[in-house]
């Protein structure tokens, strides 16, 4: 079995191709400030399996991090099989974050894997089903910290795209007083 992994100590997601529909790259996101990006060389090995991503807060206090783990899938229908850590320290305590995420999964002319994150940009963050239901959450300890870690199967080797994930204490049209996100990253489903 082939397997990269992140990290210990960091949280990790698992997704699917059909899950990353709307993932997505930072951005300019109104009102709120831009999260650093990553360089290729830094990109392709935490997207992948290296150290990591970085949660930085663009609205509120906090930080964590992210990893994103992908093995050869056990499951004759699926040649994907992803795992997904997300873990945060110094939020609020007793707090449910939703992860999110904008992917440019399907956009043309070489903007799906473009290090943009045109989605992100935009705004276009949309929450991350369960596999079995319902949303991926998060809930901080009375000490604000937390982690979660998900198991997605799915479909789609070989392809990239450009994502950003975030996690917030409020979903849409409510202002959320607690934004997370990773850097823009280019993603390889394995």
């Amino acid at each position: 079995m082939r397997r990269q992994g992140l990290s210990s100590g960091d949280f990790v997601c698992v997704i699917g191709v059909a899950g990353l529909l709307a993932t997505a790259c930072t951005g300019n996101v109104s009102p709120s400030p831009v999260a650093p990006s990553l360089d290729a060389a830094e990109s392709a090995s935490a997207a992948n399996g290296g150290p990591g991503l970085p949660l930085i807060a663009v609205v509120g206090t906090g930080s964590g991090r992210f990893n994103l783990v992908h093995t050869e899938s056990d499951r004759n229908s699926f040649t994907g099989d992803s795992q997904l850590t997300i873990s945060v320290e110094g939020v609020s305590p007793n707090t449910v974050l939703y992860v999110r995420r904008a992917g440019d999964l399907g956009l043309l002319g070489g903007q799906q894997a473009d290090g943009v994150c045109q989605r992100a940009t935009a705004g276009l963050f949309g929450q991350v089903p369960l596999p079995a239901g319902g949303f991926v959450t998060l809930e901080t300890s009375a000490g604000g910290a937390g982690a979660t870690h998900v198991h997605f199967y799915g479909a789609g080797e070989g392809n990239r795209l450009d994502s950003v994930w975030q996690l917030v204490d409020a979903l849409p049209p409510a202002v959320p007083t607690v934004d997370l996100r990773t850097p823009c990253f280019t993603f390889t489903v394995k």
